[in-house]
């Protein structure tokens, strides 16, 4: 195990659906439906104030973050770079948010309904150094979900045909570059060199077979988080 995975004092405290994880939930859940049908009433001009409102508190959250990983251990590039899905998954989605880009919000939406979901029900209960990480933490999941629900809900904006196997594909050409900086680095971005240390049925088996799970099992996650997006496209449709 990493230094950097080893659990500290605070992350021993934690269990998987505590009370301060089920209130993390809670308030993400709260803010990702309400969020959006806030906007949905809000006139054109003040949608975009918010919209802007939304990336900057974004990239805030950000700054907190590596502000707070700075001060309490230090940065490194083996564990710091924004390579894992959700760190792109986010800026992604930011860019589908201000820009209603259509690939944009197709990966932020799909990614989001299935590996940021996954994340923020099971996360890793080792990796948290303060409380100040795992609050960002649980925000920064949270704004990649209601960023594409905000594209649903106030732009009524759905997936393409497509969407799942070029989100697929678009995951899977990551995998290049990043397994090249975990060589690089000794590092464990995507991981693909490990399995991540959480409590999830669906993360499961050896390296490397265990890449090859998630693989398939994403898949068939992303074919079930677009159904509602062709139910939508059926019926714009008409």
């Amino acid at each position: 195990m990493t230094e950097a995975a080893q659990p500290s004092e605070f992350s021993e405290g934690l269990w998987l659906f505590d009370s301060p994880h089920l209130w993390a939930l809670f308030l993400c859940l709260l803010a990702i439906v309400c969020v959006p049908l806030i906007g949905r009433c809000l006139s054109l001009q003040n949608r975009r104030r918010a919209v802007w409102a939304l990336v900057a508190f974004a990239i805030a959250q950000e700054l907190v973050d590596y502000g707070n990983r700075a001060s309490v251990r230090g940065l490194n590039l083996a564990h710091d770079l924004p390579l894992h899905i959700c760190n792109y998954a986010l800026a992604i989605a930011a860019v589908g948010l201000a820009a209603r880009n259509r690939f944009c919000f197709e990966l932020a939406y799909l990614v989001g309904f299935t590996a940021v979901l996954q994340a923020l029900l099971t996360p890793d209960l080792t990796d948290f150094l303060n409380l100040t990480e795992y609050v960002v933490y649980f925000i920064h999941h949270g704004l990649i979900i209601l960023f594409a629900l905000w594209n649903v809900v106030v732009d009524g904006m759905v997936t393409r045909r497509g969407a799942v196997w070029r989100t697929f594909a678009f995951l899977n050409l990551m995998i290049l570059p990043v397994a090249v900086v975990n060589w690089l680095l000794d590092a464990n971005y995507m991981y693909l060199r490990k399995i991540p240390n959480v409590d999830n049925p669906l993360v499961f088996g050896e390296w490397p077979r265990y890449i090859v799970n998630v693989e398939v099992i994403g898949l068939l996650l992303l074919i079930l988080a677009n159904i509602p997006m062709r139910l939508l496209r059926r019926r714009n449709a008409r």
